[in-house]
């Protein structure tokens, strides 16, 4: 069984991966050139590769090859290309970060700082179990610090002033980013489930969602963008509300305001992602 040890904030939690239940999991190994140390990288190509091994990679037509957005890990990561990432970096992160995630052996540890909006850090570090349980042995020994908070915070202003002198960006994962901002982008917590708000794993979401995609053809539906959610979290959000339908216009946009607090009262019956697939 998985172990996770409660403790204090700021004390650290061990997870224990050891007789953790395995089920078979089907996926394709990934088995690329994306980290070649000859690649060198295109502002706009992405990863590019000598012309030998170019060629060769000619020869393995049939092999897997990295899916196109491979390339945003060498975009997310290029703040740091040409200095690399130290301790000192990662620890400049710590005041901004709601856990602290070290992977050594195989093994978990996880440092405590914030308490998450729901259980956003626990169904993060779920994804984490998993990746470590699909791809064993294949995880490097690594060290970094995760914000589960939305808004990303790391500016591009405060850390691009010129000469030797300038401060790297520490390196922070996050599950939101902007262009304004060197927040490293992480799958939201959400892919692995989010029960607060009756959002199951994607895997399982995915099925009902094609389910809920068949009962009407393509053909016979509406012809008009459709959004609900919660406007006041983001500006964005907020201005899409102007989509509206109203008496002096239509803009083909079916937008609503979705009242979560109303929806938990009455059993998620209006916010079933499946039932907004047929309209």
């Amino acid at each position: 069984m998985l172990s996770l040890l409660p403790k204090p904030i700021g004390a650290r939690i061990e997870v224990e991966l050891q007789n953790y239940p395995r089920k078979e999991v089907e996926f394709s190994p990934v088995n690329c050139t994306a980290y070649s140390r000859r690649e060198k990288w295109h502002s706009r190509r992405g990863p590019t590769i000598e012309k030998e091994e170019e060629d060769a990679i000619g020869e393995r037509q049939n092999e897997n090859t990295c899916p196109e957005y491979f390339q945003w890990i060498h975009e997310d990561l290029k703040p740091w290309a040409g200095t690399g990432i130290t301790r000192e970096m990662v620890e400049r992160g710590r005041g901004k970060a709601t856990f602290r995630l070290v992977i050594v052996g195989g093994r978990v540890y996880v440092e405590k700082y914030l308490e998450a909006y729901q259980r956003r850090d626990i169904f993060t570090l779920w994804g984490i179990l998993q990746l470590l349980r699909w791809y064993p042995d294949k995880i490097p020994d690594l060290d970094l610090m995760f914000s589960c908070e939305d808004q990303p915070n790391i500016f591009i202003g405060n850390y691009s002033g010129p000469g030797p002198n300038s401060m790297a960006p520490p390196p922070l994962f996050r599950y939101c980013g902007d262009d304004d901002t060197l927040d490293i982008v992480f799958p939201d917590w959400s892919f692995w489930g989010w029960p607060e708000i009756n959002i199951k794993p994607w895997e399982t979401l995915m099925k009902e969602l094609k389910e809920g995609n068949g009962r009407k053809k393509w053909i016979n539906r509406e012809n008009y963008a459709y959004w609900k959610g919660n406007a006041f979290i983001s500006m964005p959000r907020y201005k899409l509300l102007k989509c509206s339908r109203s008496t002096q216009h239509d803009w083909k946009a079916r937008v609503y305001m979705q009242d979560w607090h109303k929806e938990v009262k009455q059993g998620f019956k209006n916010s079933n992602l499946a039932d907004q697939c047929f309209s």
